[in-house]
């Protein structure tokens, strides 16, 4: 399984809806230019037509009220994250499992994408052929945390402004700008009336292979943000990488009171009995006195309105442990 770097699920062919989808956009009558990846991107109108690729963009997507404008996507949900609505219309859609490459994640044709008849694409840059999308006419839209070659990664320490600055974008792509600073507004208001529950430090750990590879979130995580928001310090955040490997040793030398283990899928117990039994982390504070949680990956990253609500996650999880 790739780890989240570049978040790849498996990948997918969608049969796509062939009518136009119903959500209403502001009105827009010249062309609307956003930045991707250093680059300019035009669209001629409000995209109407949404061809998506991997789950991240599908939080802000239902944040701006714009799901049901998705005419092709590429795996299944994660249970518990989104409103039943998002999952019904999702399932309806349909799925097939495409060919995954030796990473682990998987790349869709060109043909299966304009098979749908996309205004828009929202993908990874190593996903799909964007020159070639391009050429067709079809404007490819690249989140900021998955640039890869094509202009800077998000780099130095994270704050909720990568969540807004995406979905400002968003809300221009989708000609729902009004509707994103209301987003924004009562995200910030959430965060900031949140009552933190806890003062120390944590660190957020992605467990694979068994246990034994375990990759902790830096500064440039979101993970920072959303810790700082309930009170609780990254013992990481002075490394300027967004996850990378570290060996059990390290993690105890940093002895964090509490641990998050991060997790995809829907069997966060198998994540914690990875983590509890890979060599050397018995001797973790955090351990010992039970003080390991497990959260849904992607409320972590990539930014996004799911980022948004982890802090309200996390505050009930610390006070469990209370």
């Amino acid at each position: 399984m790739l780890k989240p770097g570049l978040l790849l699920v498996g990948l997918a062919l969608v049969a796509g809806c062939s009518s136009t989808p119903s959500s209403g956009a502001e009105p827009s009558g010249s062309p609307i230019t956003v930045q991707s990846c250093g680059q300019d991107l035009q669209l001629k109108a409000p995209a109407r037509r949404i061809f998506v690729v991997d789950n991240d963009p599908v939080a802000n997507l239902e944040a701006l009220g714009a799901v049901d404008r998705v005419v092709g996507a590429t795996s299944r949900l994660d249970p518990g994250l989104y409103e039943q609505s998002t999952y019904q219309f999702f399932e309806k859609l349909g799925t097939t499992v495409a060919e995954k490459n030796a990473t682990g994640g998987s790349v869709v044709s060109q043909e299966s994408i304009l098979a749908t008849e996309p205004d828009l694409v929202i993908a990874a840059d190593v996903t799909v052929d964007r020159p070639a999308l391009e050429a067709a006419g079809v404007p490819v839209y690249i989140p900021a945390a998955y640039c890869g070659t094509r202009g800077a990664k998000l780099a130095g320490r994270a704050t909720f402004d990568r969540v807004w600055d995406e979905l400002r974008t968003y809300g221009r792509m989708l000609g729902t700008e009004t509707q994103a600073e209301q987003t924004i507004k009562a995200a910030t208001g959430k965060i900031t009336g949140l009552k933190p529950p806890a003062r120390g430090t944590a660190a957020a750990i992605y467990v694979s292979s068994g246990g034994k590879v375990l990759s902790p979130y830096g500064g440039p995580s979101m993970v920072t943000p959303i810790f700082e928001s309930v009170g609780l310090s990254n013992v990481y955040a002075d490394v300027d990488k967004r996850v990378f490997d570290v060996s059990s040793e390290d993690l105890v030398s940093r002895n964090p009171q509490t641990i998050v283990l991060l997790y995809s899928g829907d069997k966060p117990q198998e994540t914690l009995k990875a983590f509890t039994s890979a060599t050397g982390v018995a001797g973790l504070a955090a351990v010992r006195e039970k003080r390991v949680i497990t959260l849904p990956f992607p409320y972590t990253d990539p930014p996004s309105a799911l980022t948004t609500r982890a802090p309200e996650q996390l505050t009930r999880l610390l006070t469990g442990l209370e």
